[in-house]
């Protein structure tokens, strides 16, 4: 899918790709949400992929603690993470460790890893499909878990930060 039609529409940078699934396949992921979504809890600070918060959250927490910490004498460090094509980027073995370590149920952690050995990917180009190739990593772009997924692989990384 095209990120930025005003973009230059021959780099590669400009697509992202898109998990086409069934809806069966999403309704699936939605009761596991259901089931498990104890498990897929991440940090107040993280502002990205959950409901009801965003940029405009992390700009007014940010803003706020620059004012506080400023007023009161305080040297400001900030540390900011452009997560660029984050969601391709997840380690699925490192995310099953983590769901591990939070204690997550294993038939849920077996299922997850269902889901996603095996996969397989295609470029869809000018309504063909060009090639297919194996997924080593990375959540579903699209999919229902994908945000939660992502937000519990990189919470180890807010919760250090903030020591």
């Amino acid at each position: 899918m095209l990120k930025d039609k005003h973009g230059d529409i021959t780099s590669t940078d400009m697509y992202r790709p898109i998990t086409v699934t069934p809806v069966m396949s999403k309704l699936f992921e939605l009761v596991l949400l259901q089931l498990y979504g104890d498990f897929l809890t991440s940090d107040n600070l993280q502002f990205g992929f959950k409901k009801e918060t965003g940029c405009s959250h992390a700009l007014f927490t940010l803003t706020e603690s620059v004012k506080h910490f400023a007023n009161n004498g305080s040297k400001i460090h900030c540390a900011f993470l452009d997560a660029n094509k984050a969601f391709h980027k997840v380690l699925l073995n490192g995310l099953y460790l983590k769901l591990i370590q939070r204690g997550a149920p294993l038939s849920f952690i077996r299922i997850l890893i269902t889901l996603y050995t095996d996969l397989q990917c295609a470029v869809a180009w000018n309504g063909s499909i060009r090639y297919r190739f194996d997924v080593k990593c990375g959540v579903r772009q699209g999919g229902v878990l994908s945000p939660y997924l992502f937000s519990i692989y990189v919470d180890d990384l807010i919760k250090e930060l903030g020591h």
